[in-house]
């Protein structure tokens, strides 16, 4: 059992629940109070690693246990590949500028997958959250 976990990526696993119980992208994610862009990050592999509330919502929504989705999660040790405050620095400034392509991992040099999160505040401020994870390695700045 444990070697067939490790066959299935996370984003298989979600995508096979999500089926499983005949809900498309947008039902499932109205149901977790989550975008569809989530939902479908998750699904094509860009995130391969939950925040405890999305984690959460999605395992209401796909009505398993939270250690079901735990199984699949990259296992490492986040700390250990943290960007150092001078690289979040210049990364953030790249992608505020739009020049996120172009950026590469400092741990392995693959290419970084840039987003710019929407997020608003109690009075109804837009506040733009910057996110690059890596496509080959854990690295990630959130």
């Amino acid at each position: 059992m444990e070697e067939e976990i490790n066959n299935i990526s996370l984003a298989q696993f979600v995508r096979e629940a999500r089926e499983k119980i005949g809900l498309s992208v947008t039902l499932l994610a109205k149901r977790c109070n989550l975008t569809e862009e989530e939902i479908s990050d998750i699904e094509c592999g860009k995130e391969l690693f939950l925040s405890v509330t999305i984690r959460q919502k999605l395992a209401k929504g796909l009505k398993i246990n939270l250690s079901d989705i735990l199984k699949y999660e990259k296992k490492v040790e986040i700390n250990y590949y943290a960007a150092n405050k001078e690289f979040e620095d210049y990364a953030r400034e790249k992608m505020m500028s739009g020049e996120g392509s172009e950026l590469r991992c400092p741990i392995c040099g693959s290419e970084l997958i840039c987003k710019v999160v929407k997020r608003y505040d109690a009075e109804d401020n837009l506040i733009l959250h910057y996110k690059a994870s890596c496509k080959k390695c854990p690295f990630q700045i959130v």
